[in-house]
Formats: C-alpha cells, structure tokens, sequence
C-alpha cells in the first residue's frame, strides 16, 4: 500500500470515528456542566465552551483510533496471503484440523 491511500483511509475511517467521538465528548461534558451545581451557574458560558471542546478535541482521539479499527483486517489479509486459515479461532481450529488430514483415534 503507498502511503498516500493509506493516508486517505485513515482520514476516511477518521472522519466516521469523528462524529460518534464528538457527540461522546459533548454528552460527557453536558452532563458534568447541567449535573453539577457550581457548573451549572456558569452554564451560558461553558455550554458553548463544551461545544468548541468537543468538536476540537474529537478530531485526535478519532485520528488515533482509526488504525486501530484496522488492524484485524490487516492480520487477516497477512494470513490470506501466508495461506493460512482465516477466520474466528473455531474456523481455524476446524481448517487446520482439514488440512493435518484425518484424526486416527486414539487408543488407550
């Protein structure tokens, strides 16, 4: 992958991250400013600072959480590639078992 698509997904996944962060950042903070008593006195003034917060500081954590929504499909197209089994660890436990052959009983 160059590093330039890399770049346009990462933004890509950011920018969906961004949305569902912001509105956690936001609710998170109405919630202190409207629940607590010496915050709510204040309240024309650190509702909006709440807003501005918010949309600030959604965008680095959304920036940092999108490469990490990706690292499962990136382990999987690395096992793709190597050929080996893809899927949930029952999957997997099940293909290797295909693939060592058939399981001679054993005796005791």
């Amino acid at each position: 992958m160059d590093t330039a698509s890399e770049l346009s997904t990462r933004s890509r996944i950011g920018l969906v991250i961004y949305g569902m962060t912001n509105a956690v950042l936001f609710g998170i903070g109405i919630v202190l400013v409207l629940s607590i008593e010496a915050l709510s006195q204040h309240a024309w003034v650190l509702i909006p600072l709440v807003v501005v917060v918010s949309l600030i500081v959604a965008w680095p954590i959304a920036w940092w959480v999108a490469p990490r929504l990706r690292k499962p499909l990136w382990r999987r197209r690395e096992l793709a590639v190597e050929g080996e089994p893809v899927g949930t660890p029952e999957e997997r436990r099940e293909l290797a078992a295909k693939a060592a052959g058939p399981s001679r009983p054993e005796h005791r």
